[in-house]
C-alpha cells in the first residue's frame, strides 16, 4: 500500500509539471541482516529516448544496466567513467580530422591500459578503422571474511570496422575479436575455510582462472529512401564463435530483415528473422546429460501505423516459433501496441502502450551477464509476457530535455541467481564443515514487476551539461520469498564541464540500491559421496542484504596542445569495496593516468 501511494504522489507531481509547462510553451561489510528459513518455496521503450546529438566517445564504455545484473562483462574494476552523449563541445572551430588516437597509461593494482584507433582520413563516401585495447590488473581484493585474494582480469579487444555510403544505402561491415580473462577469487560471508587455500583443490572453483574468447562478425545493409513513399527495407546477419577456458564452446548466428512501405497515411512494417545456437559441454537441464544444447528461433513482427503529427498509433504483434532437438516445439505470441499523442511538436509528447517478447538465453549471454555463473550452466528462455508502459517526453526550456515513465509487466521463468554450500567431510575435525561453493545457480520465478523511471538532460551552455537518470522497481515473487539479486532502485548522475579550451573534466555517480543475496545450505548431505545416504537433505535458505552502492568518478583531461593531451582517472574514489556478487567485492580507489595524441 505504501508503494502505491508513493508511486501515485510522483505521478500527479509528474502530470502538473506537465501541465505548467504546457501553458508556458505549449567488500566492506556488507552484511545488514540474516534470515534463516526451513521451508523451502521454490524496459521503457528506446523510442522515446532524448533524440541528443551523438558524439563519437575516445574511450570505449560500457554502461551499466539495470534489467538483471549489474555489470554486464567480466571486468573486475569498479564503474567507468562515460562521456555524455550529447555533451558536444562546439566552441572551437571545426579541426581536419586526422588519421588516429593513441592513449597509454597505468594505475595502481599493477594496471597497464593501451587504447589505439586508426582511420581513413578525408574520405567522403566510406568510414573504415581499426581499434586495439588492452586493460589488465593484478590486483589484491580483501574479501568479507578479512582474506585477501588475488583478483586479476584482462580485457582485450581487436576489431575493424567499416561504413560504405551510396545515395541509397549504407554498407556497414564490423569483425571484432575479445578476450576477457579473470579468476573465481570470491568467498561469501565467512573467511575461505583452510580445504580451499590447498593447492590443486577440487571442492569448487575457488582460485581458478576463466577466460571468455569472443570471435565476431557482423554485415548490414540499409537503404535510404528518396520519397515518405517509397519502400524502406534493411538486413543484419551476425555470426560469433565463443569460447571458455574451462571448455565451453557456442556458436550462434542471426539474421534480422525489416521492411516499412507507406501506403497514403497507413505504414505497414515488418521485422523478421532467424536466431540459431548451439553450446557444447554443457549441462542441458533438459536430458539431465553432459553435452550440448541447439536451438532454432524464428521470429516475425508485423504491424502498421497510421495517424499524423498531432496523434499516431501502431498496431502489430510479435510471433516467436523455437525448435529445440531436445524440447518439445514452443510458439510464443506478444503484442506491440503503441500510442503517441504530440499536443505541442517538439515540447510535449504523451505515450503508452502494451508489448512483451520472449528472451533467448544463449550461453555467451548469460555468461557475460554474471560471470561468475556455473561454467556448465544451461539456462531456460524467459517470457515477457505483456507489459504495460506509458509517459511523458518533453522538455522545460531548449535546454532541459525530460522523459518520465511507469511500466507494469509479467514474466515468466526470470532466471535467479544463487550460491550453494554443502557437508564436506574432514578427519581433523570434530564436526565436518559446511563449504560454500562460489560459482552461482539458477532457480526460475515468475515475477510481476513495476518500474518508474525518470531521465533529466540540461546543457546550461557549451562548457557545462549533466544527464541524471534513475530507475524504481517493486517486485512481486509467485514462490520465492525475494527477487533475488534484483536491486530497488538505481541512479545515475553524470556531469560534464569545460572549464577552459583545455582543460575539462568529467564526473559520473553511480547509486544501487540494497539487494538480497541468497545461500542454500544443504544439511546432512554428503556432496562427495551422495549414493551413500538415503536420506533427503534439509535445505537452509539463508539470505543476505548486500549494502547500497554510492561509486564515484572522475576523469580530468588537458591539452597541452592540439594533438596532445594528459589525463587522470579516478574509479570508485569513495573507497567503497562493495559486492557486485555475493562474495565478490571489487577493488577499491583505482587510479589511472595517462598521455594521448592524436595523429
Amino acid at each position: 500500500m505504501e508503494i502505491r501511494i508513493k508511486t501515485s504522489y510522483f505521478l500527479i507531481a509528474v502530470f502538473i509539471v506537465a501541465g505548467m509547462n504546457l501553458s508556458a510553451q505549449q567488500d566492506t561489510v556488507l552484511r545488514q541482516e540474516v534470515e534463516v528459513t526451513k521451508a523451502y518455496r521454490p524496459s521503457i521503450s528506446d523510442v522515446f529516448k532524448i533524440n541528443d546529438i551523438p558524439k563519437i566517445e575516445e574511450e570505449k564504455h560500457q554502461k551499466p544496466t539495470f534489467d538483471y545484473s549489474i555489470f554486464s562483462q567480466p571486468v573486475f574494476s569498479t564503474f567507468s567513467v562515460n562521456t555524455l552523449e550529447a555533451a558536444k563541445i562546439t566552441g572551437k572551430p571545426k579541426e581536419e580530422q586526422g588519421y588516429g588516437l593513441l592513449k597509454l597509461g597505468a594505475g595502481n593494482y599493477l594496471t597497464p591500459y593501451a587504447d589505439i584507433y586508426i582511420n581513413n582520413a578525408g574520405s567522403n563516401d566510406a568510414l573504415f578503422g581499426l581499434h586495439f585495447r588492452h586493460l589488465s590488473s593484478r590486483g589484491k581484493v580483501k574479501l568479507t571474511g578479512g582474506d585477501k585474494v588475488d583478483a586479476p582480469f584482462s580485457d582485450n579487444t581487436a576489431e575493424v570496422f567499416m561504413k560504405k555510403f551510396s545515395r541509397k544505402t549504407t554498407l556497414s561491415l564490423n569483425a571484432s575479436v575479445n578476450r576477457d580473462g579473470f579468476n573465481y577469487y570470491g568467498y561469501p560471508v565467512l573467511e575461505v575455510p583452510a580445504q580451499l587455500l590447498e593447492e590443486g583443490q577440487e571442492i569448487n572453483f575457488f582460485g581458478k582462472k576463466q577466460a571468455f574468447s569472443k570471435a565476431a562478425f557482423r554485415l548490414g545493409l540499409e537503404n535510404s529512401a528518396r520519397s515518405s513513399s517509397a519502400p524502406k527495407l534493411g538486413f543484419d546477419v551476425n555470426y560469433h564463435y565463443f569460447t571458455t577456458k574451462t571448455g565451453q564452446t557456442e556458436h550462434f548466428a542471426g539474421l534480422k530483415i525489416n521492411f516499412s512501405k507507406q501506403v497514403n497515411k497507413i505504414t505497414a512494417m515488418l521485422d523478421a528473422g532467424a536466431e540459431f545456437s548451439l553450446a557444447d559441454s554443457i549441462y542441458n537441464n533438459s536430458i539431465s546429460e553432459f553435452g550440448k544444447r541447439q536451438e532454432l528461433w524464428i521470429k516475425a513482427n508485423p504491424a502498421v501505423q497510421f495517424g499524423n503529427k498531432t496523434i499516431s498509433f501502431k498496431a502489430g504483434g510479435k510471433v516467436y516459433a523455437v525448435l529445440d532437438k531436445d524440447r518439445d516445439p514452443a510458439i510464443r505470441v506478444a503484442p506491440d501496441i503503441l500510442l503517441k499523442f504530440v499536443p505541442v511538436e517538439g515540447i510535449l509528447t504523451f505515450f503508452a502502450g502494451i508489448d512483451g517478447r520472449y528472451e533467448h538465453n544463449y550461453y555467451s549471454k548469460i555468461a557475460c551477464e554474471n560471470p561468475f555463473i556455473d561454467p556448465m550452466q544451461d539456462v531456460k528462455n524467459t517470457m515477457h509476457q505483456y507489459r504495460f508502459f506509458g509517459g511523458i517526453d518533453g522538455k522545460f526550456s531548449s535546454k532541459t530535455n525530460y522523459v518520465v515513465s511507469a511500466e507494469y509487466g509479467s514474466v515468466k521463468d526470470q532466471p535467479l541467481y544463487y550460491l550453494e554450500a554443502f557437508v564436506y567431510p574432514d578427519e581433523t575435525a570434530d564436526i565436518d564443515p559446511i563449504i560454500a561453493n562460489n560459482d552461482f545457480q539458477v532457480l526460475y520465478d515468475d515475477l510481476k514487476r513495476t518500474k518508474v523511471s525518470l531521465e533529466v538532460y540540461h546543457t546550461a551552455s557549451e562548457k557545462f551539461n549533466f544527464l541524471l537518470t534513475g530507475n524504481y522497481y517493486s517486485y512481486e515473487t509467485e514462490t520465492q520469498t525475494k527477487a533475488w539479486n534484483l536491486p530497488q532502485f538505481d541512479a545515475k548522475l553524470s556531469v560534464g564541464c569545460k572549464v577552459t579550451d583545455r582543460l575539462k573534466f568529467i564526473a559520473d555517480i553511480y547509486v544501487i540500491g540494497e539487494r538480497i543475496a541468497l545461500i542454500k545450505e544443504y544439511e546432512g548431505y554428503d556432496i562427495l559421496y551422495p549414493w551413500s545416504s538415503s536420506l533427503i537433505p534439509d535445505i537452509l535458505l539463508k539470505s543476505y542484504t548486500l549494502d547500497m552502492i554510492v561509486d564515484l568518478n572522475l576523469k580530468v583531461t588537458y591539452s597541452i596542445t592540439n594533438d596532445f593531451s594528459v589525463f587522470a582517472q579516478l574509479n570508485n574514489f569513495g573507497f567503497q569495496s562493495y559486492e557486485r556478487w555475493l562474495g565478490y567485492p571489487v577493488q577499491s580507489l583505482k587510479l589511472l593516468g595517462g598521455i594521448s595524441y592524436s595523429f
